[in-house]
């Protein structure tokens, strides 16, 4: 058993990476859901988030691409294809939405942040075994 909490194991690497790529691409997939279910008035409203940051139109486009990019970058993501590219799709929208909260209160910045850092490591570190990634191409 102490192995198990000592020793890194691929398998164990593996299965880790599989479980995070679930729940991650669950989470961002639901969070460009509801983003598009706000309709047009939805997603000109976040889209319209990005004005402090200097933008001043486009704002229903803007929404637009990141309820697209969250749904599209969780689907890669929970099925490992195309990893990398699916982490790319969401740590755009998950920088701004850090950086539009980071001199509010904590819980308004640490959210998106943490989640950007796993897209991060997701990127980095690639699907694993248990991906349509390795499966396609490691043959």
């Amino acid at each position: 058993m102490l192995n198990f909490f000592i020793k890194s194991k691929p398998n164990y690497i593996n299965f880790g990476l599989l479980f995070y790529r679930i729940a991650l691409g669950a989470s961002m997939f639901y969070h460009g859901y509801l983003k598009y279910l706000g309709g047009s008035e939805g997603l000109y409203k976040v889209g319209a988030m990005l004005e402090p940051l200097g933008v001043t139109g486009g704002y229903e486009l803007l929404g637009t691409l990141a309820a697209y990019s969250e749904m599209i970058g969780g689907i890669l993501i929970i099925l490992g294809l195309f990893t990398r590219i699916g982490s790319l799709l969401l740590i755009g929208p998950l920088a701004v939405a850090t950086m539009l909260h980071i001199n509010g209160n904590f819980f308004g910045w640490d959210y998106p942040s943490q989640m950007g850092f796993g897209a991060i490591m997701l990127f980095l570190a690639g699907a694993g075994r248990y991906s349509l990634d390795y499966g396609l191409f490691n043959k």
